[in-house]
């Protein structure tokens, strides 16, 4: 397993394609972080300034969700999930090298955006004589949730990507529940709660320590919550991957 996961490390950082997501949205972070820092009003907000920014540090667990559906997706695209089965055979064991390298680039990823986000923020805001109003305690969680988040949303996607090996189908279609399937159905009365509570982009919010609606889960149960979930598409997306003819 161990020189499984190792291959799935070297891979990811070795294609060009997940450079370009890890370092596109690092960049996206650093470049809102540093304007928001700089310009933000924060004279009739009742929000705490610090914490308010630091979540433009949660954007990169979109792209963390869309690493993980390149690590399996892009294999099927390019014609190399024959070679990668030919050296590991047991799919599940390739999946779940797989669903361990996309915790930990998910992980790091969300680490590094986070703590950037801090260190741009915090400096700038108190160089503008403005309170941050947050304690080392919030500011920390802050970024493990963050952290926390990124990871688990990556794994999610490892299981998409198996489940729908159709690389641009699977980014769509993750990236459509998220940003439009989810929104409508909170239109439907008594239903915005729910979702906030038990959907995954309410749990991944509420991992974050982003969420802002009083019925979300508190940090662990959520972090419990998007872990049953990335399981739930990791097992689904092998079980399809299994009955599957890999060439076709």
């Amino acid at each position: 397993m161990s020189r499984a996961i190792s291959a799935e490390l070297f891979k990811l950082r070795t294609t060009r394609t997940s450079w370009a997501v890890t370092l596109g949205s690092v960049a996206l972070v650093l470049i809102i972080s540093l304007v928001a820092a700089l310009t933000a009003d924060f004279s009739n907000s009742d929000d705490p300034p610090g914490p308010n920014l630091m979540q433009i540090a949660g954007l990169v667990q979109i792209f963390a969700l869309v690493l993980g559906i390149l690590s399996v997706a892009t294999e099927f695209r390019h014609g190399t999930i024959t070679p990668s089965l030919l050296a590991v055979p047991d799919r599940a064991r390739l999946i779940v090298a797989k669903f361990v390298t996309a915790l930990v680039a998910g992980a790091l990823l969300g680490l590094v955006a986070a703590g950037l986000c801090a260190a741009i923020v915090l400096p700038l805001l108190s160089a503008r004589d403005i309170a941050t109003e947050a304690d080392t305690g919030e500011v920390i969680e802050l970024i493990v949730g963050n952290t926390a988040a990124c990871a688990l949303y990556a794994a999610i996607g490892v299981g998409l990507g198996a489940l729908i090996r159709n690389q641009v189908g699977a980014i769509i279609g993750a990236l459509g529940w998220i940003f439009l399937i989810e929104p409508l159905l909170t239109l439907i009365p008594g239903f915005e709660d729910a979702i906030a509570r038990w959907f995954p982009t309410g749990a991944a919010n509420a991992v974050a320590g982003t969420a802002t609606n009083a019925d979300a889960l508190a940090q662990i149960p959520a972090g419990l919550l998007l872990l049953a979930y990335a399981a739930l598409f990791v097992a689904a997306g092998l079980y399809v991957l299994r009955g599957r003819d890999v060439s076709a």
